[in-house]
């Protein structure tokens, strides 16, 4: 136990953990929990109920004692740590981690959990190691924030850092917002389908979320994204919990469109995933490091070698 590295991935809805091998490597983390931490009212006689906290926002550490007791169930109960025999951690670090949170995470890691060894390193860096890179555009979409970082040589180029304050929470709710619309079932599908099936309906926030993650999709180009919404299909989907919602295929390319357009979709007054993508690799001004590896939806010149996060997973 104690020369294993294990690999600590905090993000604001998902925590992810795993083993650092040289080989054979990993593609997904070992395990996989909510980033939230029930709290017992301090009075049990109080008749107050369990408060739900979620210690991490924005990429950042909000409430550390609660972090403590997350990480401590990670590290422990699902990886196996052992008491006295705790081994060595790589802490994946979201972009613009100030220094006083790294201090924080430095003593807790080492005078409560008791490391032999700690290393912390950007997910950016980590990311574009995962495909073989050194070097890339690196854009990040986690639950309430959306990082973009250019790396050269395994380093991330502080100027080139950017952070939009939106992310899938976001396209969640504009989910939400689309199903109660009264006016839903009223949008034209392909000829033979029942538009009834489009009834307003009111989902939870865990529902949409599932929702989103089976629907959700996005248009190659502008032009297909307007074909695809005027006469969209109608597929079903079955959540978790056993509920069969229908949703047309606008909807569901709508969910996408929206890190597109997020001041006419999502009602979010901020650049697009393109525009920030386009600043952050303007920023590299040797040309050749700024080659073209692809165009996306806004024709944006892009870094080779783009990757979500360090598992390919939304944080």
């Amino acid at each position: 136990m104690g020369e294993n590295v294990a690999v600590l991935d905090y993000g604001s809805r998902w925590l992810k953990a795993g083993w650092a091998y040289n080989f054979p490597t990993e593609d997904e983390p070992r395990i996989m929990t909510p980033t939230a931490v029930m709290i017992d009212p301090e009075t049990p006689d109080s008749g107050a109920a369990p408060e739900l906290v979620r210690p991490v926002k924005g990429g950042k550490i909000v409430n550390w004692e609660a972090f403590e007791s997350l990480a401590y169930y990670a590290l422990y109960d699902l990886l196996g740590w052992e008491l006295g025999n705790e081994g060595n951690v790589m802490i994946c670090e979201p972009l613009l981690t100030s220094r006083p949170d790294r201090e924080t995470m430095t003593q807790l890691m080492f005078e409560v959990f008791n490391v032999n060894s700690m290393f912390c390193q950007d997910q950016a860096v980590l990311s574009l190691y995962a495909t073989g890179r050194t070097g890339g555009l690196v854009v990040d979409i986690g639950h309430d924030k959306i990082d973009f970082g250019a790396v050269v040589e395994g380093v991330t180029n502080p100027t080139s850092v950017r952070r939009l304050e939106y992310g899938g929470e976001a396209v969640t709710h504009y989910l939400q917002r689309m199903l109660a619309n009264p006016h839903r079932a009223q949008q034209p599908l392909q000829p033979g389908l029942d538009a009834s099936a489009l009834a307003p309906r009111t989902l939870d926030d865990e529902s949409a979320e599932a929702l989103k993650e089976l629907c959700a999709r996005c248009g190659e180009t502008e032009s297909a994204f307007t074909s695809a919404c005027s006469a969209p299909d109608l597929d079903t989907f079955t959540l978790p919990d056993g509920q069969a919602i229908a949703v047309s295929g606008a909807e569901g390319l709508r969910l996408g469109e929206g890190f597109f357009q997020p001041g006419e979709l999502l009602g979010i007054p901020a650049p697009s995933l393109a525009e920030a993508a386009c600043d952050s690799a303007s920023c590299i001004l040797d040309s050749l490091l700024r080659k073209v590896g692809g165009r996306n939806r806004g024709g944006v010149a892009m870094l080779s070698g783009v990757r979500v996060n360090a598992w390919g997973l939304e944080s």
